[in-house]
């Protein structure tokens, strides 16, 4: 079942830990929440070779972070970049959510990446943005960029974000990179993985 608006501000309001934080009942919507914009935002870079996944030093340079100021930020034809919400979400063990598009930035070229989050997790989200159009856009703190929608779980699950060793997003206050290569492993599958990377010389080739 999806959150009308009604229950998404009591989920705000009467709880010790509020869904949405700060609230405001100017970005409910009948069925979601427009989250906006805090000012911080990682811009994607070219960095002139092919990216491996499974190196942290290469997912540590993929992105530059950049504050904006009260000039705001000229959003690029063909740029992606990811930006810091202001609301710090918080979500029960039978609730999940969803980051959608809103209507007048996908007319005016900006993709949002739909992102899926589970029950329990809690953190400030970091959504993709893709500038399609061959416009700039300016972009400033306080934007309402996206929309959020909540759904209420038929039953508790097993399995809760916040329980889980590798919840590589959980909390997150700052940006944390992109977390790819053995996040979501078991340590058996490290220990394959590490096996056999060490096969390889230096140059690369099997030994």
């Amino acid at each position: 079942m999806i959150l009308c608006d009604r229950m998404i501000k009591e989920c705000c309001l009467n709880s010790n830990a509020p869904l949405l934080d700060p609230f405001s009942e100017d970005q409910l919507q009948s069925a979601s929440y427009d989250v906006s914009m805090s000012g911080n935002i990682a811009v994607l870079k070219r960095i002139g070779r092919a990216i491996d996944p499974t190196d942290k030093s290469d997912l540590a340079d993929m992105y530059q972070e950049i504050e904006i100021g009260a000039d705001g930020y000229l959003f690029s034809p063909g740029e992606y970049l990811l930006a810091e919400l202001t609301e710090m979400v918080r979500l029960p063990s039978q609730m999940a959510a969803h980051i959608r598009p809103r209507t007048r930035f996908t007319r005016a070229g900006i993709l949002v990446a739909g992102q899926h989050c589970n029950p329990t997790y809690a953190g400030k989200l970091y959504i993709g943005l893709h500038n399609a159009g061959p416009n700039p856009v300016l972009l400033w703190p306080g934007l309402k960029i996206a929309q959020l929608v909540f759904e209420e779980l038929s039953d508790e699950p097993d399995m809760l974000y916040a329980n889980k060793k590798n919840a590589a997003f959980q909390n997150e206050r700052s940006f944390r990179g992109a977390r790819f290569g053995e996040a979501g492993w078991s340590e058996e599958q490290k220990k394959i993985y590490q096996n056999i990377l060490g096969s390889f010389d230096e140059k690369g080739a099997q030994s």
